[in-house]
This record gives structure tokens, sequence and C-alpha cells, in this order.
């Protein structure tokens, strides 16, 4: 694809940004699509009901700070915009802040503004991006909407912030080191049961005092000791795998009512499981104080977006038992989350996983949510050191053993 913009990189100061003057050029006929595109990124994000970000194309999937890289994003017009109304294109690292504003450094807006789009027309929207050469952040996460004067786009569809900015892309970017070897991953080594393990949250079989204990978990961006305290144990059989944590927490918030309502806005204990190791096919399991779940399934790193397949079943069967009750003003001891997962829900996706036998190594994290008057906090037991959950070369080694 040809090259048609050149991009001049706003960066972010505390004063706010001032945008240079100079523009890409192009043609209508370069950026208005004669037919629907089949994006290397497909998305689903939409902006008033009136336009819809329908993927992008990404011609370095880990660029290097200093470096130039194109984004080309795909746009579906389902009602005009309205006059003066125009896009937008954010830079944030990892904490949200925005670094670089590519508002105007886009061929579509001297080609075909904004304002002009019609219903039915298929744009196509060309970056050319350069960090700067200081940028330190993991991550560059791509943030776009739409405005007139002060206000922004409702986003309808898709992940978003409180800005009303819709979350297009979370890109790794290469700092010149490895985020793995920065400190070794844990390892658990996950016993077989002898007995019957009865899902009630009590955790008062034997089993439970032998099973693979993570510890305390910690700070996940640094690994340092956890703000508050949670651990997770681990059991295995044939037909299912087991995991009990136990969580302090003098304040517990969970006012979710939904299977696969977004639980990780509040209180909630969390495991992902990537059973071949390769981060090509991986599960996410959420269990509420109230006994709620979100389960999901990614082809890869968080793709598809925004959440996954929601629509897999973990079939867990998961009961919790709380010290205080969720969202009142009493204080509060904590929570027991006592679940198990058969083993055939994972046969979903590819590559499908089996059952593991004595000596199978799956990669498997565990993470506790925590909601405060003011925020939210989270410990982890393998920390990825980074923004972002999802980072699977950091998941803990955990090896079913007899």
């Amino acid at each position: 694809m040809r090259a048609i913009a050149v991009a001049v990189l706003c960066l972010v100061t505390l004063s706010g940004c001032t945008e240079r003057k100079q523009r890409p050029t192009a043609r209508r006929e370069d950026v208005l699509l004669k037919a629907a595109p089949k994006p290397q990124f497909p998305l689903d994000l939409s902006f008033d009901d009136k336009v819809d970000l329908i993927g992008y194309d990404l011609d370095t999937p880990r660029p290097s700070p200093a470096s130039s890289f194109k984004v080309t994003w795909y746009w579906r017009v389902r009602a005009p915009l309205g006059d003066g109304v125009q896009l937008f294109t954010h830079v944030a690292d990892i904490s949200g802040a925005t670094q670089l504003n590519l508002d105007a450094q886009r061929a579509v807006r001297v080609a075909y503004p904004e304002e002009s789009w019609k219903a039915g027309d298929i744009i196509r929207d060309e970056q050319i991006v350069t960090l700067p050469e200081a940028w330190a952040s993991p991550f560059a996460v791509f943030y776009t909407g739409f405005y007139r004067g002060s206000k922004r786009f409702d986003i309808t569809r898709g992940t978003h912030d409180a800005e009303r900015r819709g979350e297009a892309l979370r890109l790794p970017i290469a700092l010149g080191r490895s985020i793995s070897s920065e400190a070794p991953v844990p390892e658990l080594k996950v016993p077989h049961t002898r007995g019957k393990i009865v899902i009630d949250g009590k955790l008062d079989e034997a089993d439970w005092k032998t099973a693979a204990d993570t510890g305390a978990m910690v700070q996940t961006m640094t690994g340092a000791p956890g703000a508050f305290v949670a651990t997770a144990r681990v059991l295995w059989d044939e037909t299912r795998v087991y995991v009990a944590f136990n969580v302090l927490d003098d304040y517990l918030k969970s006012t979710f009512d939904n299977t696969d309502d977004h639980l990780w806005e509040q209180d909630t204990v969390e495991i992902m499981f990537d059973p071949a190791g390769d981060g090509k096919n991986y599960f996410e399991l959420q269990v509420s104080p109230r006994g709620v779940h979100f389960d999901t399934r990614y082809d890869s790193r968080r793709q598809p977006r925004p959440f996954g397949h929601v629509d897999w079943d973990s079939h867990v069967e998961a009961k919790v038992i709380t010290q205080g009750k969720p969202n009142d003003d009493a204080a509060d001891g904590g929570y027991v989350v006592e679940l198990a997962v058969p083993w055939s829900a994972f046969s979903a996706g590819e590559p499908p996983a089996a059952a593991p036998i004595a000596g199978t190594l799956w990669r498997i994290n565990f993470f506790v949510m925590d909601a405060r008057d003011q925020g939210q906090r989270a410990v982890g037991w393998s920390p990825p050191r980074i923004g972002d959950f999802h980072t699977l070369d950091r998941f803990g080694r955990v090896q079913f053993v007899p």
C-alpha cells in the first residue's frame, strides 16, 4: 500500500499540545474506498451510532522509539457526522496519559474532511507515527474518537475511557530490553487430589491443606509486597482444576448481577490459563464476591478485541463466602472463592487443550482486583511489571504432578 501521509508529531507537555501547521496531502480517491476492506485487525468501535471503526492495518508489530511506522484505520459511516465534527487520535503511555496528539496529521482531513462523510462511505485513514526517542512506556495506547467544539461523541460500542476516547490499539514497543528477563516467573507444582472436593467455599477438605499455594500476591507493576493480602491455592484431578482464593478486604464492592458483566471494574478474583504456553489460545475467568462470573477466550494477545470470545463458557462451578456484606457501609473482613473448571472447557479454540496428565506444564496467572472509595488496586501472583495483565510471557509456570 502506497504511503500517502507524513505525520509531524506533537509531544504533549503539562501546558498542553501545540500542533504544527504542516499536514499530509492526498486525493479523495486515495481515502474513499469502493469496496469493504478486510482489515488485518478487525474492531467494533461505534461512535454516537454514526460511524464505526471496523479495524486497522499495522506495518510493524513492535516498533522502536524514534522509528516510523504506519497505522491504517478503516471507518464505516452510518449517518452524516454534521458540520464541524473532527476526528482525533491520541497516543498514550500505559498509565493512560496522552503523550502524542495526531489529530491533524492525517491525509483524510484534507482529501475528504469529516463533515463531508456520507452514510455508506468506507474511509481509509492512514497515519505515519514516530514515537519520541525518549519514549519509555512498554506500550503505546491509541485512543480515537470524534469531537465538535468541546463535546466528544459517545462510544456506543467498544472499549473506552472516561474521557470518551475509544481504545483502538495497544501496541507493544521494543525498548531494547526484555520484560521477561527482568525477573524469573514463579512456579507451582500442583498436586492431584486424594479425595472428593465439594465446591462450597469452606475449604475444609484435607486436600486443601496440601494444595499448591501462591503465597501472598504482589504489586503487579513492581513485584513489591501487595497493598492487601490475597492468596490462591490449586489442585487438580482427571476432570477438573480447582482454585481457592482467600482475600482480606475491609471494603467489599460488587454491584454486578449478570454473567459477563465487567467484573474487573470492582472487586473480583481472576485466573488466566494459557494451556500451550504460546499465547495462541488462552482463557480468562473472573468471579466476584457475589459469585457472579465473567469468562472469555482469546485467539492471541487481546484478540479479538475488545473482550475476546465472550461466548466461551467455562462451565465454572463457584461458591463464595464473605465476611461482611458487599456494597454497604459496614466494615468487612474479606472473602473466599472456591471454584472448579472442567478440563473439557479448554477444548475450545485452536489449538484445543486436552486434560493434563502428571508432568504437564501450563502457563497460568492469578490476580485480585480491589475497588476502593477512590480508584482501584490490584495484586497478582506473577507480576506483569507493566500495566497490562495480558502479558503472556509473564504468566507463571504451573506443573500438574501426581
